[in-house]
């Protein structure tokens, strides 16, 4: 253990937005007083692996990058953060590699922790976990600059925490309530990203549509207040919502929010399924019909407004009628990208008693049929969008192409062998055919 002077400290992280964001803020604390940011596999001083506890897979990863950092440098300070160290203090105390323990909501002392625990040279474990009933306010964790990431897209938490207790899910467990930050603060954290280049500010949180509702509500859906907010901060940047519950919103929640100037044309709507009986199983607060008829009002609003979800196949009591449901959902809503996963138990969620199991091989055909379906779903809405203009924001060099994301969620590869497209702006791009896991698209005009 290192016992003076600057530290090189490595931070790896898993799981969520929400937990890359925070690693970011954990970040640049070290780098603002002098420490030195090493890259997950290279040898460090310190090693922190912010985890993620939403499946016993999750849990098992985390166990292994544990171990994993401790054979670079078997005299490195080991601190576990994050949810599976949130819900697990115990367990994660056990592991010999282990130097410090901290749980969620305390991540702005992980800091102060690592050099207190270095300047007195103490091998005894530190573990700081506050109780469930504890986690009751959002943690300030400051003010991200955005400079850690070096990218034109910025992450900003604007919530934490969940109450709505999904029959599957250990968010609540691992993060507490609801939790809001407030207005105030996102909007300065705007303003210092826009500064720092900035081009795209994607609003997270652990379950963001419940922002705002741990104040004290003045009739309007908070949400939109933040939105409208930033949509009328000066700048050429525009505003995406990393994710939406429809256990929280509803058809005119959404259409509350999709007016604004610079709100991209997405939404990530989680769905889950599209069997009614199986959103009742899994504690979802909506049926099939109510999901829809966000997805129509969305539509009629703007036919190419691009929507994705998510889609757990394989949940207890899934019959071939429920699969048969999720399928027909996709083609139905006209998804711009689907995320599936295979349903897998987790000790300590209700869903995890359930008996009525779903054979794996089972689950294995269903996941595939459903991917197969998301792929032609997402190639038709890629067909609809062809020769429409669309503005992209540039991120990154592909050899001859310039790849980013229109505003409806679509990736364009941009041909430019001359190298004249610059990465970090805005171009208005034609969309030409479906490429690869996106579209092909030439600049309309340089801007």
């Amino acid at each position: 253990m290192k016992s003076m002077g600057k530290l090189k400290v490595s931070i790896h992280t898993l799981g969520c937005k929400v937990n890359q964001y925070e690693s970011e803020l954990i970040s640049e604390q070290f780098a603002s007083h002098g420490d030195e940011i090493a890259g997950e596999n290279e040898f460090a001083d310190v090693y922190i692996i912010n985890t993620c506890t939403v499946t016993g897979i999750a849990d098992r990863k985390s166990r292994q990058i544990i171990r994993r950092k401790k054979k670079i440098n078997k005299d490195a300070l080991i601190v576990v953060t994050g949810c599976y160290a949130q819900v697990a203090s115990e367990e994660v105390e056990k592991i010999d590699d282990v130097d410090i323990v901290i749980g969620n909501n305390l991540k702005s002392t992980i800091y102060e922790t690592v050099h207190r625990l270095i300047d007195i040279k103490s091998h005894e474990k530190i573990v700081s976990v506050l109780p469930l009933e504890d986690l009751n306010c959002y943690e300030d964790m400051g003010i991200s600059l955005g400079i850690a990431s070096g990218r034109t897209r910025a992450y900003i938490k604007i919530q934490e925490g969940c109450n709505r207790f999904c029959s599957y899910c250990m968010i609540p467990f691992a993060r507490g309530r609801i939790r809001s930050r407030s207005l105030d603060d996102i909007i300065l954290e705007v303003h210092s990203l826009l500064k720092n280049g900035a081009k795209e500010i994607v609003l997270t949180g652990i379950n963001t549509a419940l922002y705002g509702f741990d104040f004290e509500k003045n009739g309007r859906y908070p949400l939109s207040e933040l939105i409208e907010k930033i949509d009328e901060i000066e700048g050429d940047f525009r505003i995406r919502l990393s994710s939406l519950e429809p256990t929280v919103v509803n058809k005119d929640d959404v259409m509350s929010l999709i007016g604004y100037d610079k709100l991209a044309r997405h939404l990530h709507l989680s769905a889950q399924s599209g069997s009614t009986n199986i959103l009742k199983k899994m504690n979802r607060t909506y049926d099939r019909n109510g999901y829809l008829k966000i997805v129509k009002a969305i539509r009629d609003y703007d036919p190419l407004y691009g929507i994705s979800t998510d889609i757990i196949v394989g949940f207890p009591y899934e019959s071939e009628k429920d699969f048969e449901d999720s399928l027909m959902l996709l083609s139905e809503a006209e998804f711009c990208r689907v995320h599936a996963f295979k349903y897998s138990p987790r000790k300590g969620t209700k869903a995890a008693s359930f008996k009525n199991r779903v054979d794996s091989d089972i689950k294995n055909r269903r996941i595939d049929k459903l991917i197969s379906e998301a792929s032609k779903v997402s190639l038709n809405f890629i067909n609809k969008n062809k020769m429409t203009v669309e503005r992209v924001l540039t991120e990154e060099r592909t050899g001859d192409y310039v790849t980013g994301y229109t505003g409806n969620y679509i990736k364009a590869y941009i041909l430019d062998r001359d190298r004249n497209i610059k990465t970090g702006e805005f171009y208005n791009v034609r969309i030409i055919e479906p490429y690869e896991d996106g579209c092909l698209a030439q600049v309309e005009m340089i801007e």
